[in-house]
């Protein structure tokens, strides 16, 4: 599916059952669903969402998607993963970093791993599984650690919407969103070569 297509998508899913909308885009955003976190709250702040809604919403669904990644790492789903995560952009390497972080940092490598998005999220909840941190804290460190996020992201869609035309708007999310690609694959490329 492109890019295109699955924005409009998402966006009917939004404008058709509103808050219920962005708790299922996010829900599944963070479970293993290969859909960008910034195309769902900047497209639901675009929108007009109640800002308190979106961050409510979205925080509970990101958290509760997070559990289904966590729970194919706990419990034995690895393999799994590692043949198949491919086909939704999860590769082994990815899994193998984040495992690593996770046994180095234990519980607050799920806060670090959400505020700082180097790798996508899902791959810290399955190595957060997988290296049996505790299932209450995973989920508190993750309902703590997106909260900010999803408030920016939110605030930032709802604002643009105001004092932009529409064309610009959708120009100015695809810039926003092809930066935010290219500083994350810069970051994790320069961490990649220091630990060669």
């Amino acid at each position: 599916m492109d890019t295109q297509a699955l924005q409009q998508q998402l966006t009917q899913l939004m404008t058709q059952y509103g808050d219920l909308g962005v708790f299922i885009a996010m829900f599944l955003e963070s479970s293993v669903v290969p859909i960008p976190s910034e195309v769902v709250i900047l497209g639901a702040g675009a929108l007009g969402l109640p800002l308190l809604s979106i961050i409510i919403f979205g925080s509970l669904g990101s958290t509760l998607g997070g559990v289904v990644g966590y729970s194919l790492g706990r419990y034995g789903a690895m393999p799994v993963i590692l043949k198949f995560g491919k086909y939704v952009f999860i590769k082994p390497h990815h899994i193998y970093k984040a495992e690593a972080f996770a046994k180095k940092y234990g519980v607050w490598s799920v806060l670090i791993g959400r505020l700082l998005p180097i790798v996508p999220f899902k791959v810290f909840s399955i190595a957060a599984g997988f290296t049996k941190i505790p299932v209450f804290p995973f989920m508190t460190y993750t309902l703590l650690g997106v909260i900010p996020r999803i408030f920016l992201l939110a605030w930032f869609g709802n604002s643009i919407v105001k004092y932009t035309k529409p064309t610009l708007l959708i120009v100015f999310c695809i810039i926003l969103i092809i930066i935010a690609v290219k500083v994350t694959h810069t970051i994790y490329s320069r961490k990649k070569l220091k630990n060669l």
